[in-house]
Parts: C-alpha cells; structure tokens; sequence
C-alpha cells in the first residue's frame, strides 16, 4: 500500500513562504494536502504529521493498520505519557477510506486547538477503533516554537460538531494551490484558504 505523508506546516522551513493575514487552519491544509495527493497518485494511506515532532523508535512503522493509528503516543514535552485518552493529534494515520467516510478535517478549526479532538470524535462515531503503538514505540520528540494563536471557539466546536460530520469537510473545502515543488523526496504545497 503507498503511503503520503502529510505536514501541517512546510517541512522544508528553508523555503521562503509568503505569511497570509489570516490565522493558521491546520485541518483545511491537511484536507488539501490529501486532495492534492489523490491527483498524483492513487494514494491508500495518509501518515498526518505535525512539522514538530521527531520519531525516536524506528519500530513506529509508518503504515496503515485496519484501523486508524494515532501514532505520537508518548511525547517529551508531555513527560512520554498520552496527555489524555481521546488524543488523536501530532501524528496520525488512516487508510484513504477511512479518511473519506468521516468526511476528512473539519474546516471551522482556525488557530491552534480542536481539530485532532473533531477528528478522533469523527473516527469513534463511524464505529471505528484508535490503534497505538506502545508508548515505549511511539516516541516523539518535539522542537520547541511558539504556538500559533489559541482558537477561542475549539471546544463550543467540539460539543457541536456531530451536527457538522456530513457537511463540514472534505465535502466543504475550499482553497487555491498557489505552487507546487516537485521534490525527489518530497512536494511542497503552497495553499492559499478562503475564510468563511
């Protein structure tokens, strides 16, 4: 099965990125990243990576398992302990079917927080089960930076995002690829979002 991973920010920083006025959506540039894949290539596993995060275990097989895996158990920052058990952020995979039945990303997520928890309340409503590795495994480092601004509207989000699963995501994205650089080891995006 061919995998794509996919950044939520440019992995190559030496690159130089125009900054939009808007705030970061995280979950709208991962939807896009997975859409652009699919006109590439007939793409059946998504690895979601945060740009942050460093793999310590080469056991941490980057593949798609029959169910989703939520691949970044244990952090350093978070004391090498899963912060909570609905965590499904940093790093993730799913098969293409899977990605596409709960509908991708939601889109509302502007700032940093939420998105992963949306996803994770998606997958376990489709009746699907959260795979991980042990913690001993899946181990992350993770390089410091600053993050972005706080989405002040992330958990009135959540509570209401059931009500969104069909409407809110892949079937509502929207966006402009504004270039492509084809890589030998990877492509880099430059995707540009309407705010709604």
């Amino acid at each position: 099965m061919s995998a794509f991973r996919i950044c939520d920010a440019m992995c190559d920083r030496s690159l130089p990125v125009p900054a939009g006025s808007d705030m970061f959506n995280r979950a709208s540039l991962l939807n896009a990243g997975a859409m652009e894949a699919i006109k590439q290539y007939d793409f059946q596993c998504f690895v979601f990576h945060d740009v942050d995060l460093l793999m310590e275990d080469d056991r941490n097989l980057y593949t798609c398992p029959q169910q989703p895996r939520h691949m970044s158990v244990a952090v350093d920052s978070m004391q090498y302990k899963l912060a909570y058990p609905q965590l499904f952020g940093g790093v993730s995979a799913m098969t293409r079917s899977q990605f596409e039945l709960v509908n991708g990303f939601s889109n509302q997520y502007w700032g940093w927080g939420g998105e992963d928890d949306d996803m994770y309340n998606r997958l376990t409503y489709h009746k699907l089960h959260i795979a991980r590795y042990p913690a001993n495994i899946a181990r992350y480092k993770m390089v410091k930076h600053k993050h972005g601004k706080v989405n002040p509207k992330r958990f009135d989000l959540l509570r209401r995002g059931k009500k969104r699963f069909t409407t809110d995501g892949l079937s509502s994205l929207k966006y402009q690829v504004k270039d492509i650089v084809l890589d030998k080891l990877y492509t880099r995006l430059l995707i540009s979002l309407g705010r709604r």
